[in-house]
């Protein structure tokens, strides 16, 4: 990929594996050095995985209980912590917002990201400078935010550099 400075994947333990570019911590193991080969996120050992999503300085993970771990860069709240520091270790997320909320999907652009919900809920965070949050303005957001999208069942979402995507069924 032209734009992944850190490539995640599943071993077959359940393990996150991070490499590549770390200067935001966006490997998550602590540190801003760059990870030359696969090297293990320790502190999600014992947190069964169901995604993973790289952006450009910042990564997030879901876990199969629904919560959203962020680590990497955050200058434009991409974590979704509601603070504007990188976290250099994976920090679960307490967002008011997502309480009671369970993330299945998980995407990251360049500077934003997004979930969906076990209940097709979109929530969106980060940079906002082209709309990309789906928000109806362009105002950054450093903590999760509903998406209004109303009578449509979302199955998926796909933030690209400065824009996201959601594929939508019929009406619920």
């Amino acid at each position: 990929m032209l734009f992944a400075y850190s490539l995640l994947e599943f071993a077959d333990s359940g393990a996150v594996l991070t490499f590549g570019w770390g200067l935001y911590g966006q490997c998550g193991n602590g540190s801003t050095d760059d990870e030359l080969s696969p090297k293990c996120v320790s502190s999600l050992l014992g947190v069964s995985l169901l995604g993973v999503a790289a952006g450009l300085w910042h990564t997030l993970c879901i876990s199969v209980d629904g919560g959203v771990y962020a680590f990497g860069g955050n200058q434009f709240g991409q974590l979704g912590t509601g603070l504007d520091q990188a976290e250099t270790l994976p920090k679960l997320l307490d967002a008011p917002s997502l309480e009671s909320m369970n993330a299945k999907i998980v995407s990251c652009g360049a500077r934003h990201s997004a979930i969906v919900t076990e209940d097709s809920r979109v929530f969106c965070w980060g940079w906002n400078k082209y709309g990309q949050l789906g928000l109806g303005d362009s105002i950054d957001r450093n903590i999760p935010s509903e998406v209004p999208i109303e009578n449509l069942r979302i199955m998926n979402v796909s933030c690209g550099w400065w824009h996201t995507l959601a594929l939508a069924k019929s009406p619920i």
